[in-house]
């Protein structure tokens, strides 16, 4: 039977954390389950555990950093951060999943579909083990990583070739037909025209989904080409590339820290500036003032609107989410993903402004 054998899960949710534990209780290895509520608290009983840690499974989504912010936290913090470290995620892409790998992640598994905790448990499972032979090879937990990663990115060419081709053909026929049909009424505005008027609408909304999320998908791949960019120049262009009212654009270029320069894919980092900008102008007032200034490892990007509500902050990085109806909620999405295909990192800041303010750091960037 062994000693027992110590799992710390952070940040995982009650229903997720009761199977885990069922599951671990079912191993011929005794395991006692611990758990954390967010990263701080981890790192704070790692440093100076009771009993020690013999592998550590925590959440992506977590307060105040997420997961692989917490595994470069740990790394820096702790004197011997050689605990196994599996991450939990549910909302995973190739670039997280690239991103977690550089971040010293040593597994990572996606909560989705009946038998996620199952998957879940076989890889804790040879961490927790007494007879463990195969870890001592230095190779094989990347080689576990470099399947995973290649498993993730024929997944996600198989949802963006469904989007591309297999839904795009009926819509367009569906298209086709309503343009038909809608030639047999008048333009009196009865209900009919009404409801041929909304039927294509709703499909506009889904061909325009439909693009979005092919985009979302190929900006998400991980940057294999790149240039040094001078970042005050690409803020800039990007304000001149969408419709900005009579909003205002202050770039801070001469201030310190400078915003300098970054190794980036230009046009992915132009995207993610113009993302930045429409939300800004689309959620303030008339007359919105958007500021860009440097970070000592980054830049930001903030506003002077009325912010985000603190209820919502966890959320607008998720897909579909927005407040406006004619949006399909990508554009804070889009920037998370460009930032991950850069191995940079975003979150929600504090701003002097008083509004949103996103930070993108991890840059590396050059004065």
């Amino acid at each position: 039977m062994g000693s027992t054998r110590r799992v710390l899960l952070v940040g995982i949710e009650p229903d997720d954390r009761a199977a885990i534990t069922e599951r671990l209780s079912q191993l011929e290895t005794t395991v006692s389950v611990l758990s954390a509520a967010d990263a701080e608290a981890a790192l704070s009983s790692l440093e100076a555990p009771p009993e020690p840690i013999d592998c550590l499974v925590s959440a992506h989504r977590l307060a105040g950093m997420d997961g692989i912010a917490f595994s470069r936290e740990r790394t820096r913090r702790l004197a011997s951060p050689t605990v196994p470290f599996v991450l939990f995620v549910t909302d995973g892409s190739e670039a997280l999943a690239a991103s977690a790998l550089e971040a010293g992640v040593s597994g990572y598994v996606r909560r989705e579909g009946p038998h996620a905790t199952d998957r879940l448990v076989e890889r804790i499972r040879p961490e927790i083990e007494p007879q463990r032979p195969e870890k001592t090879a230095p190779g094989a937990v990347f080689d576990n990583c470099r399947r995973e990663l290649r498993w993730e990115r024929e997944r996600i060419e198989d949802v963006r070739h469904a989007l591309s081709h297999d839904l795009r053909s009926p819509l367009n026929v569906a298209t086709g037909y309503l343009q038909y049909v809608s030639g047999d009424f008048d333009t009196s505005g009865g209900p009919d025209e009404e409801a041929v008027g909304k039927v294509s609408s709703a499909l506009g909304r889904i061909d325009s989904f439909l693009d979005d999320v092919n985009a979302l998908i190929q900006q998400g791949h991980p940057v294999d080409s790149a240039d040094t960019v001078e970042l005050a120049a690409v803020a800039r262009s990007g304000w001149t590339d969408i419709d900005t009212g009579s909003a205002h654009l202050r770039v801070l270029d001469d201030t310190r820290p400078a915003l300098g320069s970054a190794v980036a894919d230009r046009e992915r980092l132009l995207g993610l500036f113009r993302e930045l900008y429409r939300n800004a102008i689309e959620h303030g007032d008339s007359g919105v003032t958007v500021e860009v200034g440097g970070l000592p490892d980054g830049f930001y990007v903030e506003d002077d609107g009325p912010g985000i509500e603190k209820n919502k902050l966890e959320d607008v990085f998720r897909i579909g989410v927005s407040d406006h109806r004619d949006r399909t909620g990508f554009g804070l999405a889009r920037v998370r993903h460009v930032a991950a295909a850069h191995y940079w990192d975003v979150s929600i800041g504090e701003s002097p402004l008083e509004g949103t303010r996103i930070e993108i750091t991890g840059t590396e960037s050059v004065e």
